[in-house]
């Protein structure tokens, strides 16, 4: 028996800052990255009168959270099918930054929103 309650000693401290306390409030930035009509196929060019042209979700562009130091808290990988990304993130303001063309956006996150982001690449 005194065993048993030197494991439950031990443990209990393992489990202090678990509770509500510990949970920090956060906001959701959801983005997507696309690349606007253009000549090239893979541009959303459309048929060969360029009618029809489409915004091209662009997938596996890395796409990164900054803060205001411009330090790197979260980081993620534009996906399918809409070229889409998702970040957790406590309240705050941020630079949004896909990182294949260096292209941005500033967004202020607050406690139980949904932030929306669109960054648009260049089109090849």
């Amino acid at each position: 028996m005194l065993v048993l309650s030197g494991l439950l000693f031990v443990a209990a401290p393992a489990v202090v800052g678990c509770g509500p306390r510990a949970e920090q409030p956060t906001g959701t930035v959801h983005g997507t990255v696309v690349r606007p009509p253009g000549r090239d196929p893979r541009s959303g060019a459309g048929g060969p009168d360029g009618r029809d042209a489409v915004w091209v979700p662009v997938n596996g562009d890395p796409v990164r959270a900054r803060d205001e130091r411009d330090r790197v808290v979260a980081s993620a990988v534009s996906a399918s099918p809409d070229g889409g990304f998702r970040f957790e993130l406590p309240p705050g303001a941020y630079r949004i930054t896909e990182d294949m063309f260096g292209v941005s956006a500033r967004v202020r996150v607050r406690a139980g929103e949904t932030v929306t982001v669109r960054l648009t690449v260049p089109s090849v």
